[in-house]
Order: structure tokens, then sequence, then C-alpha cells
């Protein structure tokens, strides 16, 4: 996959891994591991990543920003009620 395909496909339309791996008919590994690339070369071009974070849905524990895999249950209420974190793309 390439990383300009990633910066088309997210630009001003945030999806999660998983969403992001069917779209792009790749396993979730690889698509983590080049949004991952992505973040570190974004920062030398006129985009940022941009990521919404998860969220539990049932205590509205918010986990940190930086990870981008849904976690598989809250560390608050130890439910697994998640919603996945949003990686888009926007302009500086």
């Amino acid at each position: 996959m390439y990383r300009k395909e990633l910066i088309k496909i997210l630009l001003n339309n945030p999806m999660s891994v998983h969403e992001l791996a069917v779209a792009m008919e790749e396993p979730i590994k690889e698509v983590r591991d080049d949004l991952q690339h992505l973040q570190k070369s974004l920062r030398h071009s006129p985009y940022q990543i941009e990521i919404t974070p998860a969220k539990c849905n049932q205590c509205g524990f918010v986990f940190h920003r930086d990870k981008m895999s849904k976690p598989s249950r809250c560390p608050q209420c130890k439910g697994s009620w998640i919603s996945a974190p949003l990686i888009g793309v926007r302009e500086k």
C-alpha cells in the first residue's frame, strides 16, 4: 500500500484501522504499520495525522490519543463496548 493513497483516503475522512483495512483490502497489521510510518513521514509535509481516541461507550473513559488500535477492555469499568479510534489526515 502506498502512503500517498492513505493520505488521499484519509484526507478529511477519518476511519478506523479496521475500516481502512477493508477499504484497502490489506491485513490490519500492515495497515497499522503503514499508519505509524505515515505519522512519522507527515512531520515534513503540509499534512498532519489526527487521531480521535477510542472511547468506552459504557462509562465514557477516553483512551490515550496516540494509540491507533482498538483496546479490548476498559480499564475503568472492565466493559468491552468500546468505539474504535478514528484516524484522519488534515492540512496543517
